[in-house]
């Protein structure tokens, strides 16, 4: 059987078990609550992998044709017995058996994984329902799939690593860089999960709850931090947690996601070697003669096998604000270690934010005083500190990129007394309007996942006003404050709403919204060159209804991976950085063009217009 709350990957076989029926003898069925349990687990920070004995393509082709390939990570499809496939996937994710679920028909596939592994959960696929109605109850949330876009980063450097003679020579090559943070109040939540969730890496193993780490911060005897990491591949976000006290470390604990780049060792020699007593197993040697000397390194040519790499990537050079589609871009992008990115998130309880790059919110972060802004948060419970990040104005950018999405789409509310303004969900259903708040109170309209009461949408309707959805005279206008009050040397570029209508819409909200676009871009095109902003244009790629994938604002693969390029070649043009030659844009070309050949004749006869 499976605790659920110790699951931190599924891996799936397929035939009679994912899917019914066998995919080499023809036709499959595939049960609707299976998919959804892919996604609901994915939506909770669970992984998923397959261990199927198979034909890697054919799988493959089927899993696309589901729409739901990109949800796996790490695949072993092929014909050789499957418990040293396990053994192997779970070594290369750098996870624990114990931590791993893997469910398939065949008992003695089970038993020859639980032989190799013993603490290996596994289970029978008629126990899949009962894990899906588990799901819904699972308190971890990762709406916006940042644990899925780490695994993808971990096997794409699994694979370029093939290319080097040594692990070393592939270290230097990364380009690994580590920033120290101590503001650790406002990253309680992830350092929390950071001391609750690691184990390969934590050396203290000490299981402090939330309220114990809050007072271990605050106190003055205790030197706390966090620690980041980016390397050519990504960004890691937070992956480590140290807690000092009289030279001794209390806590001292790492993400497995970097096991293997040394950061637990630069980090322990950094603080001077403290006295650290480890408790259980771990899985790293502190005891190192010198400094691991890929980290934070700048220009070391690293031969590899027929490669030659150099580090010339710089550090926040670019920030990428905003909502799915420069989100959708950025995995098309190979060096992501200078760019810094502000998409949509789900804050500590639950509710999706998705106006962090609204033109209305990225004003307000810089026009509001500290009081005002305190002010919206306490009183609106939606409202989340997150919108008002102001690093785009703080940060010595070279670029920063931005999109109309948001503005075209979201509602704007209006403080009645003194007049700051918030941005929350769509515009087309104002939560002041009493006409739509069973809907919001019972679910019917889109609540962003924060639970809507009579009480409190008479509280914010009180105190606040809707003044609609930004009109494109706005939006200029934003732009115009948003572009003066950046660094001098600092560019900004606008991503524009595609202008091709989506035949097959059915929400209400979006009908006509390629007009709605039409206008906004239009405006901006006139007043581009007089604020002196760059601009970048999905519409010289959007020929046909072939072109979208399942909404109007999602596209399909070979739209961003030329929209990709187009924001390439700007990084180059405004940075320095010769960004091209590590993209690995021209690695996925012909890939991509052999998979979509008919979509890519068509954007290169038409296209550009």
């Amino acid at each position: 059987m499976y605790d659920l709350k110790n699951i931190k990957l599924v891996i799936w076989d397929l035939d009679e078990t994912f899917w019914k029926g066998t995919l080499s003898e023809g036709k499959i069925e595939v049960p609707p609550e299976h998919i959804q349990l892919i996604k609901r687990l994915t939506d909770a920070g669970i992984m998923n992998s397959i261990c199927s004995k198979n034909d890697y393509k054919k799988v493959q082709d089927k899993l696309k044709e589901l729409k739901i390939w990109d949800y796996f990570v790490f695949a072993s499809i092929d014909w050789n017995p499957k418990g040293v496939r396990i053994q192997q996937l779970i070594s290369d994710m750098h996870l624990r058996p114990q931590n791993v679920l893997f469910i398939d028909d065949n008992r003695s596939n089970l038993e020859e994984a639980r032989f190799l592994l013993p603490d290996l959960m596994t289970m029978l696929p008629d126990k899949i329902p009962t894990l899906l109605r588990d799901t819904f109850n699972c308190k971890r949330v990762d709406m916006g799939h940042k644990r899925l876009q780490q695994y993808q980063l971990l096997e794409e450097k699994r694979q370029q690593k093939e290319k080097f003679n040594s692990n070393e020579q592939f270290l230097y090559s990364c380009n690994i860089r580590v920033y120290w943070g101590d503001d650790c109040l406002e990253k309680i939540d992830r350092i929390h999960d950071l001391v609750w969730r690691s184990n390969q890496l934590n050396f203290t193993k000490i299981r402090s709850t939330k309220e114990e780490l809050i007072e271990i911060i605050s106190t003055k005897e205790y030197k706390c931090g966090y620690i980041s990491v980016k390397d050519k591949f990504g960004d890691y976000g937070i992956i480590g947690f140290f807690a000092l006290k009289n030279n001794k470390l209390i806590h001292f604990c790492f993400s497995c996601r970097t096991l293997g780049m040394g950061i637990e060792q630069y980090v322990y020699i950094k603080l001077g070697r403290p006295k650290l007593k480890i408790k259980g197993e771990v899985v790293s040697n502190l005891e190192l003669d010198k400094i691991p000397g890929w980290i934070n390194q700048e220009g070391k040519g690293i031969k590899g096998k027929g490669l030659c790499v150099k580090s010339v990537a710089v550090p926040h050079s670019v920030l990428i604000k905003g909502p799915c589609d420069l989100f959708q871009i950025l995995p098309y992008i190979a060096d992501k270690s200078i760019i810094d990115t502000e998409f949509t998130y789900v804050n500590s309880s639950g509710v999706t934010i998705e106006s962090t790059g609204h033109t209305t919110h990225i004003v307000e972060a810089l026009h509001l005083s500290t009081i005002e802004k305190q002010r919206v948060l306490r009183e609106v419970p939606f409202a989340d500190v997150g919108i008002y990040n102001d690093n785009i104005y703080k940060k010595n950018y070279k670029l920063a990129i931005i999109s109309i999405l948001q503005d075209a789409n979201l509602g704007v509310y209006r403080r009645k007394e003194t007049g700051e303004k918030i941005a929350f969900l769509e515009g087309y259903h104002p939560i002041t309007e009493k006409k739509n708040w069973n809907a919001y109170i019972n679910g019917q309209y889109n609540t962003a996942s924060f639970h809507f009461t009579r009480e409190c949408l008479e509280t914010f309707s009180e105190k606040y006003e809707f003044v609609g959805i930004n009109t494109p005279e706005q939006i200029v206008k934003n732009l115009e404050y948003i572009k003066e009050h950046l660094p001098e040397d600092c560019v900004l570029a606008v991503m524009l709403g595609g202008e091709l209508e989506y035949k097959k819409n059915t929400i209400p909200a979006y009908k006509n919204r390629h007009l709605v676009h039409r206008e906004i871009n239009d405006a901006i095109r006139e007043k581009a060159d007089e604020i002196g902003i760059k601009l970048i244009d999905v519409n010289k790629y959007l020929v046909d209804q072939s072109c979208f994938y399942d909404h109007f604002n999602h596209y399909i693969k070979p739209i961003y991976y030329r929209l990709a390029g187009d924001i390439v070649s700007l990084i180059d043009e405004q940075t320095g950085i010769s960004l091209q030659k590590t993209s690995k844009l021209k690695m996925l070309q012909v890939r991509m063009k052999e998979s979509f050949a008919p979509i890519y004749y068509k954007i290169r006869k038409y296209g550009r217009r």
